[in-house]
């Protein structure tokens, strides 16, 4: 019965030690998601590149699996004050973009084989925000697709596949293309004062 108790006692003390450590841990993991590995990448709207690195202190390096078959590009945007705009003005042969909340939370994903005309171009909103662009927006361009959020800030990932080494100035081309930014008043349908 000794025997019992003693082994009983040292799994509630195990229990509790890793309790514990579990509850001490979670700010500094809560700390490193990947919004704040973002933010300290770039600004809202700012598009950064994430890129496996040969140094492992590297900011990049600290995202969990980095392909080098594909270049990924990320941004970050709030629709606190209306919708945001992300699109690219150059093309590519294979791409998909998804939407995560700021919790980490997958809300949307697209690629350019289901995209209008193979084209990135998003706007990111409200309901109310995206009712009020299609109905007192600017005529958009026919590609443009609206995204509804449940939630007031986001990021963007988008992966380009690289085929061979002759494509990666293209796809190279197509990242750098890619464009965040607020929606325009004009686009938002919002009259500028």
């Amino acid at each position: 019965m000794g025997k019992l108790l003693l082994a009983v006692l040292v799994g509630f003390v195990g229990a509790a030690i890793a309790h514990i450590a579990i509850v001490l841990a979670v700010p500094s993991r809560a700390e490193n998601d990947a919004w704040s590995r973002l933010s300290r990448l770039g600004d809202l709207y700012s598009v950064v590149r994430i890129e496996a690195r040969g140094d492992p202190s590297a900011e990049s390096a600290n995202f969990v699996f980095i392909d080098p078959a594909f270049m990924d590009a990320a941004c970050r945007f709030s629709v606190a004050d209306g919708p945001a705009r992300i699109y690219a003005d150059e093309g590519t042969s294979f791409w998909t973009a998804s939407i995560y909340g700021r919790n980490g939370d997958n809300l949307y994903s697209i690629s350019e084989r289901v995209a209008l005309e193979g084209a990135l171009d998003i706007m990111v909103g409200t309901r109310e925000q995206l009712d009020l662009a299609r109905i007192e927006g600017s005529e958009s361009e026919g590609n443009m697709i609206p995204v509804e959020l449940p939630v007031a800030q986001g990021y963007l990932m988008v992966r380009s596949l690289v085929e061979g080494e002759s494509d990666r100035p293209f796809v190279d081309r197509f990242v750098r293309s890619i464009t965040c930014r607020p929606a325009t008043p004009e686009e938002a349908g919002r009259t500028p004062n």
